[in-house]
């Protein structure tokens, strides 16, 4: 055999190598792509859930009267066009001396018709968030009420 022919063969070698290479990898690596995409919008859907329900949580703890009267129509609002990716989504408020907003909602990525992980094909995203109801006009005239009545001790006792 010369080395003509068999630098020939070592070059086809090579090339069939790389074939098969290319045919293995580069679906494996496109895969794994495409699901840091869909974990990233995953995670962005996740952080602007989870600030806007504590946004809601806050602006209802504050809110003269019933804290319900923000309910949907304020977390339509407050969500927006924001979020994206979400099947369904669902909100659910509670009022008393602790206000919480609980939001549900689905994320089906379309990852080439099959999801390796879950089996109904949905990504749950649930987020609650808290905050204490607050009147602060309230607690200021109640905080300058305990003073004064302080202070009149004070004047009572010399």
């Amino acid at each position: 055999m010369s080395v003509y022919k068999k630098r020939n063969r070592v070059q086809a070698e090579a090339d069939a190598y790389f074939t098969v290479e290319a045919a293995l990898i580069i679906p494996i690596v496109l895969c794994i792509f495409v699901m840091i995409i869909y974990l990233s919008f995953y995670l962005y859907d996740r952080c602007v859930m989870s600030q806007d329900c504590y946004v809601l949580s806050y602006r209802q703890s504050i809110e003269k009267g019933g804290a319900d009267r923000a309910g949907r129509s304020a977390a339509g609002e407050q969500f927006g066009q924001k979020l994206f990716m979400l099947s369904r989504m669902e909100t659910a408020s509670s009022s008393g001396t602790r206000i919480s907003v609980k939001i549900n909602a689905a994320m089906a990525p379309p990852l080439f018709g099959l999801d390796f992980f879950r089996e109904n094909r949905q990504w749950i995203l649930s987020v609650q968030e808290n905050a204490r109801k607050s009147d602060p006009p309230c607690d200021y005239r109640r905080i300058r009420r305990i003073m004064y009545l302080a202070s009149c001790a004070a004047n009572a006792e010399h």
